[in-house]
């Protein structure tokens, strides 16, 4: 038995009381049915009660005027989730190895993991902390799991999805998951074909080593694609790592990783650029200098983007409307690092509308502005 939340909305008309149930199920009992005798605050022996499920829209008495309200409680369920797993690996890298320790360390029952070799499974079991007898062969990983992640490059997911489907290791009713930001579930179709449910589960996180993907996959945002049974059982998984489901259809996969790949690869770029400008003007010794030089600026402005959100959290000389800066700016560049000259300006016609939003910017400035950061080329 478990309580149900209950989200519902409520209102009066001609002498009746409406609500509107948005919840799993709910029990209303007017105001007036409270027992004034055991403090207002349990219900009278008369008390009436009516219950309704999710979407309807009931009619009961109208409380008096002096207690027009209702009490609106969860009704319980006897619908029990099944529990989760057992989930297996099937690749040893980064994102698997962090995966299959995250959960394990949470209480989900991981059936196996497999690498390559029966090595990189050993390998694998050891980094994430798993018994050793985890590490297999792939077929003993499909046979002990209800839920099987291929988290292998993406140019391996369909090759190898074919290969195990032609092994037959695929079986009805299990799921097949593969992490890839940029495919669909599609590419999985051929375990769809023998009867498994199929999704893509997406980190929107930065892996750059296995300490940093243990250490930031908590709490991230999860990508979800795919059939929706199985779907339902990985936003529980995205539960138990403390993160949030974001839902994807198949046809915007490229584009929200590309949104991605913009947000975070294409900052490690710029910041890459930025570092080589000051070594080459002599300002700093090498690029990882300045970008320890740096890095206070980056947080500042990740931390201002959580904190003021967009257009606020745009700062600098385009915001301010500071057009000497900027002409200054692209003066420099164009005089010791032409190369960087077109990127300034390009990026500049792209923020110049973020800083129109941002407000405070004249007609007069922001022509000024718009002739400053045109293609001299």
């Amino acid at each position: 038995m478990a309580v149900v939340p209950l989200l519902c909305s409520w209102w009066e008309d001609d002498g009746l009381s409406y609500i509107t149930i948005m919840g799993a199920g709910c029990a209303i009992m007017g105001e007036d049915h409270l027992d004034p005798a055991r403090d207002g605050t349990e219900m009278a022996d008369n008390a009436r009660w009516y219950v309704c499920s999710l979407g309807e829209v009931s009619a009961f008495e109208a409380c008096p005027v002096r207690s027009a309200r209702a009490i609106f409680m969860g009704v319980t369920s006897n619908t029990q989730q099944a529990p989760l797993g057992p989930v297996g690996f099937i690749g040893a890298g980064k994102v698997g190895t962090a995966l299959a320790a995250l959960l394990h360390e949470r209480g989900v029952p991981i059936g196996g993991v497999s690498g390559r070799t029966l090595a990189d499974g050993r390998r694998m079991a050891l980094a994430a902390r798993l018994d050793p007898s985890a590490a297999g062969e792939r077929a003993d990983t499909l046979a002990r799991s209800n839920i099987v992640f291929l988290t292998v490059p993406d140019d391996v997911i369909g090759p190898l999805c074919m290969q195990i489907a032609e092994e037959g290791g695929w079986r009805a009713g299990m799921g097949v998951v593969h992490c890839s930001g940029v495919l669909s579930s599609d590419v999985l179709e051929p375990a769809r074909k023998m009867g498994a449910q199929v999704a893509s589960f997406h980190p929107l996180q930065a892996f750059a080593s296995l300490e940093a993907a243990l250490r930031n996959l908590p709490g991230s945002v999860f990508a979800l694609e795919g059939d929706a049974a199985l779907v339902e059982q990985l936003d529980r998984l995205v539960g138990v790592l403390g993160g949030a489901a974001l839902r994807v259809a198949s046809h915007q996969k490229a584009l929200y990783h590309a949104a991605a790949a913009i947000a975070s690869n294409y900052t490690v770029t710029l910041t890459g650029l930025a570092a080589q400008l000051m070594v080459s003007e002599g300002i700093a010794p090498d690029i990882n200098t300045a970008l320890r030089y740096m890095l206070p600026l980056l947080k500042g402005t990740v931390e201002n983007l959580a904190a003021l959100g967009l257009p606020e959290a745009l700062t600098g000389p385009l915001a301010r409307g500071d057009v000497g800066t900027v002409a200054r700016h692209v003066q420099a560049l164009d005089r010791s690092a032409p190369e960087l000259a077109h990127l300034y300006r390009h990026l500049g016609r792209l923020t110049l509308p973020l800083a129109i939003r941002k407000g405070g910017l004249g007609e007069a400035v922001v022509r000024e502005l718009q002739e400053l950061l045109k293609d001299t080329a």
